[in-house]
């Protein structure tokens, strides 16, 4: 496919989860395929965005890195606004980025209301084994039913595992909601 022909498709994706937990370098790594090792805070949001074929659709995917900081909390209205999809990103390394992700599940339920969106949740930072702090029994057995997400899957920003396929599958999964891509 011509990644320079226009996109006939175009979907907000808001990347969420608490400071620190690898959303902006998830986001660098798919959009410029670079990874950096120093952390540079999120201001508010930080918009991008590139093109992606899923089953043979062009989608234009505007991507809103939102900040994790509290502070900024009073902004997501905006940033939430009109989204069709979300990456749920988490640390493996640290578990309260986990418990943290619970309030913005509810924040996007709350300000999104019926308009229900697909998620994926993202645990982050997988390329870290021996530092991880995540139960994996808990995992499967209450957070992915409490999260509901359309896919699980582990990533690192640093050695590129899973990117690709975090976008590809809340592509597709907007496509279908859109009634765009039959199941």
């Amino acid at each position: 496919m011509d990644y320079t022909e226009k996109a006939k498709y175009h979907m907000k994706i808001i990347v969420c989860g608490t400071g620190a937990v690898g959303k902006t370098s998830i986001v660098r790594r798919f959009v410029e395929n670079k990874f950096e090792f120093n952390y540079l805070l999120t201001i508010g949001m930080e918009p991008s965005n590139r093109k992606i074929e899923v089953n043979g659709f062009l989608v234009n995917l505007i991507l809103f890195d939102v900040a994790g900081q509290e502070r900024f909390q009073t902004l997501r209205d905006v940033f939430f606004r009109k989204a069709n999809g979300a990456l749920l990103v988490f640390d493996l390394t640290r578990s309260d980025s986990l418990d943290e992700l619970y309030d913005w599940k509810s924040q996007i339920d709350e300000r999104l209301g019926k308009n229900r969106i697909p998620t994926v949740l993202l645990g982050n930072k997988s390329d870290l084994d021996d530092m991880i702090q995540i139960d994996y029994g808990v995992l499967e057995d209450t957070v992915i039913p409490d999260f509901q997400p359309v896919k699980y899957l582990e990533t690192s920003a640093y050695a590129n595992q899973n990117i690709h396929e975090a976008f590809s599958v809340i592509t597709k999964e907007v496509l279908k909601k859109q009634g765009i891509l039959k199941t």
